[in-house]
């Protein structure tokens, strides 16, 4: 029998048996569906974690006292570490030649204010010239501060487009003047609107020089550094160079542990990796459980199928059929079932990873990957449940089937 022949059969089955094969399939189309969408989710998080990662370039690092802390052995060590300054960034800034970009970085929360209008608990962000570039953004009104605004301290300030929203309405904010905190800062610049990404709104910060920070925020001494290297393949020089200095400024001897951190987006990558892998594995595993249970039942059904065609095996077989043609039928037929309930799947899945991602803050993102892997294991568990009856089906003695009533 040609295999288009054994698709046929399969497929006319189902039509015949539509709530038979429904329920024969659910386990199926739950498990793909549930693997699909857990795919999306991660895929979608990990394309989000390396958006926000390579913003700024491949080509950044971080320099800061408390690097990535996984034990509390590791946050009572980085806790006894000498800040990092602002005038660190500055030796840096003129000491890595392999360095376009040095920027010192630190934050914190306060209320804006605006005449009689106020935006509360806004993210405060202390930075030196030439943020934009680290920070992945991009001042569409007015300028942004300098170096000069930095080193004088001024009370200068850029603005986030909620912040100048919910402040001036329609008014034109570059040049106004606006309290942050206990102090007024006049509004250089307004930066491009991002929206809001995994729940946390992206517009909502005021942007001032790092030492005008560190000047009304006292309580503030260290600060982390950003560094763009000239380029991916000078990132391992820039470090060494920041290294070296960092080193040399600290007094720290030979065989001496550093006592700062270095941190790429790598690192980075690696921590989030393991953070989720765990978590991964675990819904993966909880949705093959599923698969498998379809599996089950799709081979209870072929069995009962076996038991209920069995004189017309007995025909065929007398008719000339061999057992390999039988074989191949049932295997053919269990496939085409799973099959059916792999593609409904994932479409199922697909939808449902489209969707949440539609209406929640959480990206998805379905790659062609899952859907082959989910064609692939309704596949597997089609052949390979469906091997037990099929084998059944070939061994059974035509004149005993003939006999079958």
């Amino acid at each position: 029998m040609i295999l288009r022949e054994s698709v046929g059969i399969a497929l006319g089955a189902i039509r015949a048996n539509k709530l038979r094969s429904f329920l024969t399939l659910l386990g199926t189309i739950i498990g793909v569906a549930a693997v699909i969408a857990v795919l999306s989710f991660v895929e979608g998080l990990n394309r989000y974690v390396s958006e926000k990662l390579l913003a700024a370039g491949s080509n950044v690092f971080w320099v800061d006292k408390y690097g990535i802390i996984t034990s509390q052995e590791a946050w009572e060590d980085a806790m006894k570490r000498r800040d990092i300054t602002p005038e660190d960034a500055d030796v840096l800034r003129e000491g890595v030649p392999h360095a376009t970009m040095v920027v010192a970085m630190a934050s914190g929360n306060t209320n804006v204010r605006f005449e009689q209008k106020i935006v509360r608990s806004i993210e405060l962000r202390g930075r030196s010239a030439g943020f934009e570039s680290v920070d992945d953004i991009t001042v569409v009104a007015g300028r942004a501060f300098n170096e000069t605004d930095d080193l004088r301290r001024r009370l200068v300030c850029v603005i986030a487009p909620e912040v100048a929203d919910e402040l001036f309405d329609r008014k034109d904010p570059i040049g106004q003047t606006v309290r942050v905190g206990s102090q007024s800062y006049e509004v250089l610049g307004m930066t491009e609107r991002k929206g809001s990404v995994l729940g946390q709104n992206q517009d909502r910060y005021v942007w001032v020089p790092i030492r005008t920070f560190l000047k009304h925020h006292t309580d503030r001494r260290n600060v982390d550094l950003a560094i763009k290297s000239e380029s991916q393949a000078a990132l391992p020089l820039a470090q060494q160079e920041a290294r070296n200095i960092l080193r040399a400024r600290r007094h720290l001897r030979p065989g001496q542990a550093d006592d700062f951190s270095i941190t790429t987006s790598d690192n980075v990558m690696d921590l989030y990796r393991n953070l989720t892998g765990g978590i991964f594995v675990v819904t993966i595993g909880v949705a093959s459980i599923a698969l498998l249970v379809g599996g089950i039942v799709i081979m209870n059904i072929m069995l009962v199928s076996v038991t209920e065609r069995t004189r017309e095996i007995g025909i065929r077989k007398a008719l000339g059929a061999r057992r390999r043609d039988v074989l191949s039928q049932f295997l053919v037929e269990s496939t085409t079932l799973s099959l059916a309930g792999g593609l409904i799947g994932i479409l199922l899945g697909t939808g449902i990873a489209l969707l949440v991602g539609a209406i929640s803050p959480l990206p998805a993102a379905v790659s062609m990957p899952a859907v082959i892997m989910g064609i692939a294991m309704s596949s597997i568990i089609g052949i390979f449940f469906g091997s037990y009856p099929a084998a059944r089906a070939a061994r059974l003695d035509p004149i005993e089937a003939l006999r079958y009533e």
